[in-house]
């Protein structure tokens, strides 16, 4: 019979390895400066949190529950910030039930996924939204496993490799998009509670945990490198699908590198989708802009669009007073996307930098004024919705 492991030194091990993950990271020339240094050591911390959970308390595939990720806090791979994340653990040969109150609810995506791209499992076996679903009187109810149950109207087939259930809900509205409490159920399991718990499954789990944050800092770092060193700075890519992400979603944008007095203008005529965005993620960590306090995203339900019909966002370390302001948060380095979700046209953005004195001039005569008073009304809005999403 094989003795457990030590218990202090599992523990030992663990701490080790994200200590030298730690030290790795933040060792990184991408990482150099004050504001990296500490916004690195929130991101290691927020992994952290992130992998620890996931391994230890959301990997029973017999017993799942919901994982909520990539919010306002817990942040990694450059998420949407009109989505609210989910995921549980399922396993391939098994029948589940999901189901959820969806009324209200703009939509959501479900996917079956093998797991995350920085660990080299980029599988996504299947994807159906709320559109492709039927629901009663605002109800959900999906089964989801290998053979499809007689008398299902929604049935997900499982993959062998599927280890995940994974769903995005679309929040484009903050104050007022529905966002549902999903349920899930395994019907196929014996017994009536999960197993107790051992020290040779806490030593798997954070193990697992360690190698989640080993892998997934360098590999975001080095992903949004690679954008960055191929596309310059103050360009922006055409909307193209991208790896592991949903077939439906085309993604553009570049990294603005830009001065105190300067502004990126980017103007783009909205697309013919079910909704489309345009937001920031940090430069080097890849994490969304600050959601509450400043505004580093805007969609379609809370842009400006003038009488032409284009949107024109304005990329700017200060407010320049106009209603598409995407706050650098100062930072004079960063990333910026735009997704066109479920479109039928792929509309490309264009940008050009020139002086913030000289911004009104590139602007139509009638393009809005933003007051102080009124930027703190939309931003106090943005903070409830905020916390609405979240439950905070």
């Amino acid at each position: 019979m094989t003795s457990s492991p030590d218990p202090a030194a599992v523990w030992r091990e663990f701490c080790s390895r994200i200590a030298e993950a730690g030290a790795a990271v933040l060792r990184d020339p991408a990482a150099a400066g004050p504001r990296n240094q500490a916004e690195g050591l929130r991101c290691l911390s927020r992994q952290l949190v992130f992998s620890v959970q996931d391994a230890v308390e959301f990997r029973d595939p017999d017993f799942p529950a919901f994982h909520r990720f990539d919010d306002d806090v817990t942040k990694w791979g450059g998420p949407n910030t009109d989505n609210n994340y989910l995921r549980c653990s399922i396993d391939p040969a098994g029948l589940y039930r999901l189901t959820a109150d969806v009324a209200g609810c703009r939509n959501a995506i479900l996917s079956l996924h093998e797991g995350d791209m920085q660990l080299g499992r980029y599988g996504v076996f299947s994807e159906c939204s709320l559109h492709d679903l039927r629901l009663e009187d605002g109800r959900l109810e999906v089964m989801i496993g290998p053979d499809r149950p007689a008398g299902t109207a929604n049935w997900m087939a499982t993959n062998p490799e599927a280890r995940h259930l994974a769903i995005r809900v679309y929040v484009c509205d903050w104050n007022a998009d529905g966002v549902p409490d999903f349920y899930i159920e395994r019907l196929d399991r014996t017994g009536d509670r999960p197993e107790r718990l051992t020290v040779d499954r806490m030593a798997e789990a954070l193990q697992e945990a360690a190698g989640w944050v080993e892998a997934s800092i360098p590999f975001w770092l080095r992903f949004i490198e690679g954008i960055r060193e191929r596309n310059g700075d103050n360009v922006l890519t055409p909307p193209l699908p991208a790896q592991g992400g949903a077939d439906n979603i085309a993604y553009g944008g570049g990294f603005w590198n830009l001065g105190d007095d300067e502004a990126w203008l980017i103007t783009f005529e909205p697309p013919e989708a079910f909704t489309w965005s345009i937001q920031t993620h940090t430069w080097p960590w890849f994490e969304s802009g600050d959601l509450a306090h400043a505004q580093t995203s805007l969609n379609d339900t809370q842009a400006h669009a003038d009488r032409d019909g284009v949107v024109r966002a304005v990329v700017c370390h200060q407010d320049p007073g106009v209603p598409n302001w995407i706050d650098t948060e100062g930072r004079p380095v960063g990333m910026c996307i735009y997704r066109w979700i479920g479109a039928s046209d792929a509309p490309a953005a264009e940008g050009s930098v020139l002086p913030l004195a000289e911004l009104r001039g590139h602007l139509p005569a009638d393009h809005p004024t933003v007051t102080p008073d009124e930027r703190r009304g939309v931003m106090a809005a943005r903070r409830r919705g905020v916390h609405r999403r979240f439950r905070r």
